[in-house]
């Protein structure tokens, strides 16, 4: 017999879908009764109560005693509160720190620690480096790796999320091509804790999702913007990765035959190139700016931009042209609700923000008046990335309790 999207769920597929809505109310991290779970759920009683005593056996629910009576007055109801006391370890190994945080399965981003890194070596060389770091780490926070529910590390490149490897890193060619991470991380921490790998610029872009959750309803875009540029591409809450795991790679999308050279994907004249630091800084001396342009950030040429600098002012102009000339393209393919820049365009004045509404405001095909919404999250990138990597791995944990 065929299969109709009006059919009733089965029994089981009830159950699970039950179970994520009374999961829901407690990775809210609240204390908690049968009855307050069914108001909020509106499941049976019956059916929370059994749910609930499941979670007790397995230890993902405590028992807080009771609590005070109710105005009508009888029997005191039992308190519950989350119980599953195992941490997540969040690592960003970029290409200049090593980031290592801690989660639990409900909560946030604490114990944050950063180390100067420079990218370039071999992969033998980054792990040690790594594994170094996570034992001191953890001595420190005097946490063992048995209680490490999972390690989520977010690194630079094309990532597959099926099989959990790294396909290529632009930023570390010498890493090689379909590496997995997940095994060197094994033998860091052994074989005990969940294990994921995520694209940085994916991980950092989950993090919106999740302060923003109305924007599930739509085709959101962050564009996650430092030492390289990749976009994390979310449609109705889900990330979009691909065949290959290249949507988002939008750093190597060509736009200019005659811009800089010496991209690690082999192209020229990429976004990322486009817009990096140092070709920043050379625009920036050749339209006659006399500082010192060496060591000049981001957040610095914007400043002298809104300051009313001339030469800034033009490289900002130019850096907004060429992500107006890449988001023009990424609309005619994913036509997207919402930019979010994070990272060093997050710092963008005035002046950048209206070259690149004015050159997108050329393309007719937009209503008028309904440019995509642009906005700018100057909050810390390895936070974000943190935060959303940790996310992932609590999916994976409370979508498992609910299969059970």
């Amino acid at each position: 017999m065929q299969h109709t999207e009006n059919q009733a769920a089965l029994p089981s597929h009830l159950k699970g879908l039950n179970r994520q809505r009374i999961l829901k109310v407690i990775q809210t991290g609240r204390v908690l009764t049968v009855a307050d779970i069914h108001a909020e759920t509106r499941i049976s009683r019956p059916t929370v109560m059994r749910a609930v005593q499941d979670y007790l056996h397995q230890g993902v629910l405590r028992s807080m005693g009771q609590g005070s009576t109710t105005s009508m007055g009888g029997k005191k109801p039992e308190l519950y509160c989350f119980a599953d006391e195992r941490k997540i370890l969040c690592i960003n190994l970029w290409p200049e720190t090593v980031t290592l945080a801690l989660s639990g399965l409900i909560g946030d981003i604490h114990a944050v620690s950063r180390t100067d890194y420079r990218s370039g070596g071999s992969l033998d060389e980054a792990f040690r480096i790594v594994g170094t770091l996570a034992e001191e780490y953890l001595a420190k926070n005097k946490l063992a790796a048995e209680k490490l529910y999972g390690v989520v590390l977010s690194v630079p490149g094309t990532v597959d999320y099926a099989t959990r490897t790294l396909r290529y890193n632009s930023q570390s060619p010498a890493w090689g091509t379909d590496v997995d991470l997940a095994a060197r991380l094994r033998q860091i921490f052994g074989d005990q804790p969940v294990y994921f790998i995520d694209n940085a610029g994916k991980a950092a872009g989950r993090a919106v999702l999740m302060e923003h959750p109305e924007y599930a309803d739509s085709r959101l875009m962050t564009l996650f913007t430092t030492w390289g540029v990749s976009a994390c591409m979310i449609e109705r809450g889900h990330i979009l990765n691909g065949r290959d795991s290249l949507i988002g790679e939008i750093g190597h999308m060509v736009i200019s035959d005659s811009g800089p050279s010496g991209c690690g994907c082999g192209k020229r004249g990429c976004l990322e190139s486009q817009v990096s630091i140092r070709h920043a800084r050379q625009l920036l001396q050749e339209a006659g700016y006399t500082g010192n342009v060496s060591v000049l950030t981001f957040p610095e040429l914007f400043s002298l931009s809104a300051g009313g600098d001339g030469a800034a002012q033009k490289t900002v102009r130019h850096l907004a042209h060429c992500f107006a000339s890449a988001l023009h393209n990424l609309s005619l393919a994913y036509d997207q609700d919402t930019v979010v820049f994070q990272g060093d365009f997050a710092w963008a004045d005035e002046v950048f923000d209206q070259q690149l509404k004015r050159e997108l405001q050329e393309f007719r095909y937009y209503p008028q008046g309904r440019l995509f919404e642009i906005r700018y999250d100057r909050r810390d990138l390895s936070m974000l990335a943190a935060q959303g990597g940790a996310e992932l791995i609590r999916r994976q944990y409370f979508s498992a309790l609910a299969e059970d």
